[in-house]
């Protein structure tokens, strides 16, 4: 029951934050900015909160998958909102990430979820279990500022002033959230290779060979894409793509897979051939 006070009470800040942000672009006013900000803050501290007591529960972790793409949500509101006082604010593509972690809030709270029973297997495995899960998580969230920004530049080479692009996120703000989302899950996403790897008894035998190979390759393009903003400046369009083309990799990887081979060869995971 307080867990659930917790969850309403991030819900009804972050509500907050997200109409006071909406009413500030809309209306060019500080005053509104300073209460979307000061509600966000108050919001985050609930959400904080509340995975606080997913993991430092009595018996052992109460986590989810939802649970776990909720810290994903809120690592992205935290990265937000630390940019705040900065003089290249990113806080204007809260109107965005607010709304996805009201979305992840709710899923979490009315959707049952059967927990990941971490005491019952290894470190390794457990580390790999939670960076997979978050890098999938934050490397999502880039996806989606990905697309706004292909959608954003789509209408600005058309000279198309829609007015939705005054309520948008500039784009360059976009792009600078994206590449650190995608630094943070690149980072990840690398630890969960290495984990998996190293803990995995027989790639071949648990029908995880393809799954792994198209994580790799996931993690390439994730990795030239990073290292080509930082030596020659990547960005624009080449950017969104490569961002696009990387996230398909990881959705093949974490679901086409799984789909082929419970509903189609009807194995498992875990089975042996």
């Amino acid at each position: 029951m307080y867990h659930d006070a917790i969850i309403f009470s991030a819900i009804g800040f972050y509500i907050l934050a997200t109409v006071f942000l909406f009413v500030s672009n809309t209306q060019q006013s500080s005053t509104w900015r300073t209460f979307s900000i000061i509600s966000c803050f108050v919001g985050l501290v609930f959400h904080a909160l509340a995975q606080t007591m997913h993991w430092y529960s009595e018996a052992s972790p109460d986590i989810s998958l939802l649970s776990l793409l909720s810290l994903c949500s809120l690592v992205v509101v935290l990265v937000l909102c630390s940019t705040v006082f900065s003089r290249n604010s990113l806080y204007d593509a809260s109107l965005v990430a607010l709304p996805l972690a009201l979305f992840m809030l709710v899923l979490e709270e009315i959707i049952p979820s059967q927990n990941l029973l971490l005491h019952r297997v290894n470190t390794g495995t457990t580390l790999h279990i939670l960076s997979s899960v978050t890098a999938f998580g934050l490397l999502s969230f880039a996806g989606v500022y990905a697309l706004l920004a292909a959608i954003i530049d789509f209408f600005l080479r058309r000279h198309h002033l829609n007015p939705l692009l005054s309520l948008l996120p500039p784009l360059e703000t976009l792009e600078r959230l994206l590449f650190r989302l995608l630094s943070l899950g690149f980072l990840l996403l690398t630890v969960s290779l290495l984990t998996g790897l190293a803990f995995v008894n027989d790639l071949f035998a648990q029908h995880l060979a393809h799954k792994t190979i198209l994580s790799i390759m996931a993690w390439l393009v994730f990795g030239l894409l990073l290292w080509g903003r930082w030596r020659y400046g990547w960005r624009g369009r080449y950017a969104v793509r490569m961002t696009l083309a990387g996230i398909v990799l990881l959705l093949l990887a974490y679901f086409g897979s799984k789909l082929v081979l419970e509903n189609i060869l009807g194995r498992s995971w875990h089975a042996g051939p």
